[in-house]
């Protein structure tokens, strides 16, 4: 028992010690952010220098080729989709971040910049981070969202089988 009670005076002298970093961290972030809230809605997550203090939420990979993140600045409280492809990857990749009202409504995509082998990584625009959000990538589109369990186009139901792409969870 006396180990454990030292063990958390420890923790709470650690911390203690380094709750004036984490502060003066965050602060300076703060600082050096651009925007906050919805004010970051549609605008570029480096210009606005939300990636300062930038964290990765979630994270898929397509074996080697393909890395899809969404990352979320506490600094800026807005959230992102960052996308990075295999330079020697020879198919087309599109990726967004989608979001949708936390209370239910129609999901809709903020696209990134093309993605070819000579610009092989791009963000998307931000997002107001109080709506529901993931990162997806495909090979169709920007605005195809790769997740449904029933593609229609055209009047007519498109077999999933035909789709590549994948999306993180719902966050």
């Amino acid at each position: 028992m006396r180990t454990r009670r030292w063990g958390r005076v420890g923790a709470a002298l650690v911390l203690l010690c380094l709750s004036p970093t984490l502060a003066a961290t965050s602060a300076a972030a703060a600082e050096t952010a651009g925007c906050t809230r919805s004010g970051c809605t549609g605008k570029d997550p480096i210009v606005m220098g939300c990636d300062a203090d930038a964290q990765v939420i979630e994270q898929i990979n397509q074996g080697n080729d393909i890395e899809i993140k969404l990352v979320w600045s506490p600094a800026c409280q807005a959230t992102w989709a960052k996308v990075s492809v295999n330079p020697l990857y020879q198919q087309p990749v599109y990726a967004a971040l989608w979001q949708t009202p936390t209370l239910g409504g129609f999901a809709a995509p903020r696209p990134t910049p093309s993605i070819t082998t000579s610009n092989p990584s791009g963000v998307s625009p931000m997002g107001d981070w109080k709506m529901t959000s993931k990162a997806c990538w495909n090979r169709r589109n920007d605005n195809w969202e790769p997740e449904p369990l029933l593609y229609e186009e055209g009047g007519k139901v498109i077999p999933t089988a035909l789709i590549n792409g994948d999306c993180t969870d719902w966050i």
